[in-house]
C-alpha cells in the first residue's frame, strides 16, 4: 500500500504549525479554517479510456474493515476499471479531522475521502468539497439511500457526500427485568412499556446525558421536531407544540420515576444498570459485541417500541466526499458511487460496517444476524442531527437546554423558543 510518505509529512507538519498558530491566537473551534478556500471544482471532460489516472482515497478503517476494502472491493473496482487506479491512504483518527482542513489551504487534499457525518457540513462551507447532487445521476440514485444517512451529507440545499457506512440506536431489552413489569415480551408500543412501568417504583429506562445523541431519539418518539427538513430554520419546529408536548413528557416520565437521566440524577450507568435493573436504554450496536452471551443474560436486541405509531433513532456513521480540487472529480464521484453498491456494502458488512441501501434491509446476509436485522430495520426511521459547520456550537446550544429544563426547572416553551432563535444563528 501507498502511503505518498513525502506528501503526508509535509502535510501533518503544515498541520502541527497551523495548530500551534491557532493555539496561540486562542481559537478553539477546529471546524471553521482560516486557510484559503479553493476554487470550486468544475466538471472535467471524460477521461479516455486508454489513459490511466489515479485517485488517492484516505480513510481511517480498522485492520478488518480495511482487509475486506483491500482483499474484496478494490479488487472488484480493478476489474471493471482497470485504467483508474486507487491509491488508499490510512490515516491516524487522531488527527485526521485536522489534517483534512489543512490540506484545503496546502493543496494536499486527496480525490476522495471516507468522513464522519459530522464535519461533512463543515468542509462543504469551506469549500472544500464537490457537490454530488450536481451530477446528472444523483436524483436517481439517491432513492437507493436509506434517508437519515443521506440526508447527513446535506448542507444548504446540496449534497456534498455519499453514505458511506452508517449505524444507528435501537433499543437494548433485559428480558428478565420485563418480566417483572408483567411484560413477556418486548412490547411493541411505548404506551405499553409505560403502562407496566409506572406502578414500579424505580428507574426502567436510562440515558446517559442530556447531549443530541442521547436525547434526540427520545424527543423524536415522543414528537419533537428539530428543524424544518432542509435543517435551516429552527424556529417554528424546536419550539412548536408538538416539540413542546415531546419534553413535557419527558419531564412526566423523569418525575414519576420511569426514566432517568444519569448525568442529571446520578443514577447507574446504563451498561452497568441493564443487567439487572433498568428495562431498556437505546444504545449502537457495539453494544452487542457478544451476542450469545448478552442473550443468555436475558438481554436482546429490539427495535424501539412505537409511540403513537412513529419509532425513532438518531444516526450515526460515515459518509464518502470527493474534494473540489480533484483533477478527476467525475472518476472519483464514479468510485464514491461503487462504495455504496451491493456488492461492496456486503463485503463491508462482513467487517461489521452496517449498509447504507434500502434494498440490504431485508437482505438474507442482514436478516440471518440478531443485530444487524434490528438495527437495519430501525435505520428505516432513523434521523440526521443538524448537518451544519456549527454543529458543536449546536450541540452546546441544546445540551444548555435540555439541562436547564431537568436541572434548573426552566419553563418548556421559553427554553425552546430561546433555543431555536440561537440555533437559527448557527444556520444561516
Amino acid at each position: 500500500m501507498k502511503k505518498h510518505a513525502k506528501q503526508l509529512a509535509l502535510l501533518l507538519a503544515a498541520t502541527m504549525m497551523i495548530g500551534c498558530m491557532a493555539g496561540c491566537n486562542g481559537r478553539k473551534d477546529p471546524e471553521v479554517s482560516d486557510t484559503p478556500t479553493p476554487p470550486a471544482a468544475q466538471n472535467t471532460p471524460e477521461v479516455k479510456t486508454e489513459d490511466e489516472i489515479t485517485l488517492t482515497f484516505w480513510y481511517t478503517y480498522g485492520d478488518n474493515e480495511e482487509a475486506q476494502l483491500l482483499n474484496v472491493a478494490l479488487p472488484l473496482w480493478e476489474a471493471e476499471h482497470p485504467n483508474i487506479k486507487i491509491e488508499v491512504v490510512r490515516q491516524d483518527d487522531s488527527q485526521y479531522h485536522q489534517m483534512i482542513v489543512t490540506s484545503f489551504g496546502t493543496g494536499m487534499s486527496p480525490d476522495v475521502a471516507r468522513v464522519d457525518i459530522t464535519n461533512v457540513a463543515a468542509y462543504a462551507s469551506q469549500g472544500g468539497l464537490v457537490a454530488l447532487s450536481d451530477f446528472d445521476d444523483f436524483a436517481s440514485i439517491s432513492g437507493d439511500y436509506l434517508e437519515g444517512p443521506l440526508s447527513t451529507n446535506m448542507y444548504q440545499g446540496k449534497y456534498y457526500g455519499l453514505p458511506l457506512d452508517t449505524n444507528c440506536k435501537a433499543a437494548v431489552v433485559n428480558k428478565n427485568v420485563l418480566s417483572d413489569l408483567g411484560l413477556n415480551e418486548v412490547p411493541a408500543t411505548m404506551e405499553e412499556f409505560i403502562s407496566a412501568a409506572e406502578g414500579r417504583g424505580t428507574y426502567s429506562l436510562n440515558v446517559s446525558g442530556v447531549g443530541d445523541w442521547d436525547m434526540y431519539p427520545y424527543f423524536w418518539l415522543f414528537g419533537g421536531v428539530l428543524t424544518n427538513e432542509d435543517f435551516t430554520k429552527a424556529t417554528g419546529y424546536l419550539d412548536s407544540d408538538a416539540s413542546v408536548a415531546a419534553i413535557n413528557k419527558l419531564k412526566e416520565l423523569h418525575d414519576k420515576k420511569i426514566f432517568t437521566i444519569r448525568d442529571v440524577d446520578g443514577s447507574v450507568d446504563a451498561w452497568d444498570g441493564i443487567n439487572n435493573e433498568y428495562a431498556m436504554f437505546f444504545e449502537g450496536p457495539w453494544y452487542f459485541g457478544s451476542y450469545e452471551d448478552r442473550e443468555a443474560a436475558g438481554i436482546v436486541a429490539a427495535t424501539i417500541p412505537t409511540y403513537e405509531g412513529r419509532s425513532a433513532s438518531v444516526v450515526g456513521g460515515e459518509d464518502i466526499v470527493v474534494f473540489s480540487t480533484s483533477k478527476h472529480p467525475k472518476e472519483a464521484y464514479e468510485f464514491a458511487k461503487f462504495m455504496t453498491s451491493v456488492k461492496v456494502q456486503l463485503a463491508m458488512l462482513e467487517s461489521g460496517q452496517l449498509p447504507v441501501l434500502k434494498s440490504l434491509v431485508n437482505d438474507k446476509a442482514v436478516l440471518d444476524n440478531p443485530v444487524w436485522s434490528v438495527y437495519m430495520k430501525q435505520l428505516e426511521s432513523a434521523q440526521a442531527r443538524i448537518p451544519s459547520p456549527n454543529n458543536s456550537q449546536i450541540q452546546e446550544i441544546w445540551s444548555d437546554t435540555i439541562t436547564n429544563i431537568f436541572v434548573n426547572g426552566a419553563d418548556v416553551k421559553t427554553e425552546l423558543h430561546n433555543a431555536a432563535e440561537l440555533i437559527d444563528e448557527q444556520l444561516r
